[in-house]
């Protein structure tokens, strides 16, 4: 391509930001036009600065990127995103892609990959990591789970280790409400347990725990 590809970069992490910019820059065809450490900064720097490219985390409080993911899309921002994650469970890969990532990398083969990733998702393509298991991906997307965008907040919050009334201060709703969308995941999910939901919950791909910083 003949310009730089305008990137932004969204990770809590600082550390893997500077890390991916440098690398970048070095190979010379890439701009780095902003960087987010959330979901919430990252939204609004999108929308103002339309990138040709987000490589996006998902692990990440508050908004993860799942969540991040569906509310760029809603609101029709064409920017393709690249899906950098240490998780390759195939429910979460598929949760990804439902959401609309054009792309999934894992961070243990970004070295080999980020560009190859890269360069085909700016062609139009759909890029998925190697080390993906491709029959399984699609053979969990033909059983997508039904959960609402409020309910997947709620969860994810759950797993964070907030409480019923932390959860409504949080999204700003009553505990009623807060304990309505519980009871409901819990009905969904076929679980009689807080410890059983979240197990689930992880096991499908529905939410990414948090790892200690």
């Amino acid at each position: 391509m003949s310009t730089r590809i305008r990137i932004v970069l969204v990770d809590d992490h600082a550390l893997v930001r500077r890390g991916l910019a440098l690398l970048l820059r070095l190979e010379g065809r890439h701009e780095i036009i902003g960087e987010a450490g959330s979901g919430e900064a990252a939204l609004p720097l999108i929308e103002s600065e339309r990138p040709d490219l987000v490589i996006l985390d998902l692990n990440m409080p508050g908004m993860d990127g799942l969540e991040t993911l569906r509310r760029l899309r809603a609101r029709g921002i064409p920017t393709r995103v690249l899906v950098l994650s240490m998780h390759d469970e195939t429910h979460l890969v598929g949760e990804a892609l439902t959401a609309g990532a054009d792309g999934y990398l894992l961070k243990d083969s970004m070295d080999d990959e980020l560009f190859l990733a890269i360069d085909g998702i700016m062609r139009g393509q759909r890029y998925l990591a190697a080390a993906i298991d491709r029959a399984r991906l699609q053979e969990s997307r033909l059983r997508p789970m039904a959960l609402t965008a409020r309910e997947r907040e709620v969860l994810q919050l759950i797993a964070n280790g907030l409480t019923t009334s932390a959860v409504a201060e949080t999204l700003n709703i009553s505990p009623h409400t807060a304990t309505r969308h519980r009871a409901n995941l819990m009905q969904k999910l076929n679980v009689h347990n807080q410890v059983e939901l979240v197990r689930i919950a992880v096991g499908q791909g529905l939410i990414v725990l948090q790892t200690p910083t």
